[in-house]
């Protein structure tokens, strides 16, 4: 049974003395969290992946793609993709026509 943890009921008054008395025991904390330091939480998301690539191997995220992909075509179909390819080339030209455009201007 997924209830039957030990320790107080989420949200009750012995939960939030825990909570608050954890608050600001860890480092991270003390600095103000990833919402506070973005850099923090791409060094943890850096570390992270490091750590699964060398458990699972790089493989793994072929995988994950590779199934998140065909999820995504079973969920929006195939047009889906050919729109969001036809989106980055009408954006991939239009961008080189500003870079030509500015370049002619110099």
């Amino acid at each position: 049974m997924a209830n039957d943890k030990p320790g107080p009921k989420k949200g009750s008054p012995g939960a939030r003395k825990i909570a608050e008395a954890h608050r600001g025991s860890h480092e991270h904390d003390l600095q103000g969290g990833f919402a506070a330091n973005p850099q923090l939480a791409k060094e943890a998301g850096r570390k992270g992946g490091e750590a699964v690539k060398r458990k699972y191997g790089p493989q793994f995220y072929r995988d994950i793609g590779k199934k998140g992909g065909e999820t995504v075509k079973q969920e929006r179909g195939s047009e889906f993709y050919a729109e969001i390819g036809r989106r980055g080339g009408e954006m991939r030209s239009t961008r080189m026509k500003e870079r030509m455009a500015k370049e002619q201007k110099t």
